[in-house]
């Protein structure tokens, strides 16, 4: 949400130096310019998204070897990106393009960046030995039949009767993906179990056998193979929501009336970034569900707010928590509301209130930063170093508590990249942390990544002006100045304010 990255750079300003950076804080005159500051970028990026876009589509209709060979292209194009490694190289992984993926791992740069993300990755989607090239194009092709092209059917019965990669586990998921898009799902079950045998740490297919399970209404067995996929540890957001979708998917389908079915494959369609479709899906279902009612208004409520809709989440985490005052979600989405309308007496009160009714760490967070917008700071800091002891990890809380404990900037902002490298403004302080050390050649490196998230962000046009200058290059370093300004033209207050305001300050 835009409110999140808002607070985010706010801690980051207010916990890094920034004297050499506001010294060249000066008024501009916004202009037409013929030439930008950072022409080289541009092309890169221009090209680097062409590439991936070609990719995709001619993935997607099966013109694989072409597909194939736009990753390749994209790939060597983005020497030493490591952020462009990773987002494609995911991509890359899910459409079975291993050896790519798998080169790419080896030229990262950067390993505190992205060992998470390689780990996941990894556990996630590899098979258990690396393909030649033949075979993965080969599997490929199957793989974008079966999901993009509706030929599951024939698809399937080609790969039974090919001898290309007989030996693969990969080959075998492929097989079991095929006869579950066709509805066989016994023949399913017995190919993802003979996968499962070959390679037993692939949370891929664990993730398949679970849907089969549940679409074959075995529900306990099922929910048995859930309770295995959500042991295994993923650090990193992305694929911590993929695990988040499988279990309500398993969910929609064990559970024993149609409105809690409802609420599932609901919260499975906003996991899926399907949130129009799921808003529909509890709409139909409040017509015949009053009972349930709590829980799907509270829903609705979360979705509307994840969403920007703060009005209509107030509504309906309002209308749940009148009709059960124990609503976990509803309790949690009014917190965070009033924090966001600098009611923090109230905020604080939903926040006491959610920590009742579960053991997540967002209530103990929503405390800690509530205390500390009332200025009860000795109160928030002893609450974020005692959670910051059993969560290392957790994005939220690294950044919160930098706002107390900003000595740990140097620590806790690479921490975070690690597991959420699409946070534009952590690789935004990233960059001014390396220009307050005149590490100028880093600081480049961060913009570069903030560049190919948002190229419209005002914050990477001022930042990039103090690389240029500190350079030597004043006639760029100014172009770059006037595009920040063009794109915000109050930026050198917002810079120096560091969007204070949203903490109550």
């Amino acid at each position: 949400m835009n409110k999140i990255k808002f607070i985010v750079f706010a801690l980051i300003l207010s916990t890094m130096l920034s004297v050499s950076a506001e010294s060249t804080l000066k008024p501009l005159k916004t202009g037409t310019e013929t030439t930008v500051a950072n022409m080289d970028m541009v092309i890169k990026d221009n090209f680097i998204k062409s590439k991936y876009s070609s990719a995709e589509n001619r993935f997607l209709q099966s013109n694989v070897k072409a597909a194939y060979d736009d990753f390749y292209d994209l790939f060597r194009e983005a020497n030493h990106d490591d952020y462009v490694f990773l987002i494609y190289g995911m991509k890359a992984a899910e459409y079975g393009f291993f050896d790519l993926s798998d080169e790419l791992i080896q030229r990262l740069d950067n390993n505190h960046f992205t060992a998470s993300y390689v780990t996941d990755m990894r556990k996630f989607y590899y098979p258990s030995a690396l393909l030649n090239k033949n075979d993965i194009i080969y599997l490929a092709d199957a793989y974008s039949n079966i999901v993009y092209n509706n030929l599951a059917l024939e698809t399937t019965s080609e790969l039974i009767n090919s001898t290309t990669a007989t030996d693969s586990d990969y080959k075998n998921y492929l097989i079991a993906l095929g006869y579950y898009k066709t509805n066989n799902l016994k023949q399913a079950l017995k190919y993802i179990n003979s996968a499962i045998t070959e390679n037993d740490t692939n949370v891929n297919y664990l993730c398949l056998k679970a849907k089969i399970l549940a679409d074959s209404k075995k529900s306990s067995q099922a929910l048995k193979v859930l309770e295995k996929i959500k042991k295994q540890t993923f650090l990193t957001t992305d694929f911590q929501r993929k695990i988040r979708a499988v279990e309500e998917y398993v969910l929609y389908k064990t559970s024993k009336t149609a409105p809690l079915r409802d609420y599932h494959l609901a919260y499975y369609y906003h996991l899926q970034d399907k949130s129009l479709l799921a808003i529909k899906v509890l709409q139909s279902a409040l017509l015949t569900a009053k009972q349930y009612s709590p829980d799907i208004y509270a829903l609705l409520g979360k979705i509307y707010y994840e969403n920007d809709d703060v009005l209509k989440s107030e509504e309906f985490a309002a209308r749940a928590y009148r009709e059960n005052k124990k609503n976990y979600m509803a309790l949690i989405t009014l917190a965070d509301i009033s924090y966001e309308k600098k009611d923090y007496e109230s905020s604080l009160k939903y926040y006491k209130k959610a920590k009742k009714y579960t053991k997540d760490t967002a209530p103990q967070l929503g405390i800690a930063k509530s205390y500390l917008a009332l200025n009860q700071t000795d109160k928030a800091k002893k609450m974020y170093e005692k959670l910051l002891q059993k969560n290392k990890m957790n994005e939220d809380l690294l950044v919160q508590s930098l706002k107390v404990i900003p000595q740990r900037v140097d620590y806790y902002l690479p921490r975070v990249a690690s597991i959420d490298l699409t946070n534009n403004e952590i690789w935004l302080g990233l960059a001014k942390q390396a220009i307050n050390d005149g590490n100028y050649t880093m600081a480049t490196t961060y913009l570069n990544n903030s560049y190919y998230i948002d190229e419209n962000n005002f914050k990477y046009y001022y930042y990039l002006s103090l690389v240029l200058r500190a350079k030597g290059d004043a006639d760029l370093a100014n172009k770059s100045l006037i595009r920040c300004a063009d794109i915000n033209e109050n930026y050198e207050s917002a810079i120096k304010s560091g969007y204070g305001e949203y903490y109550g300050n």
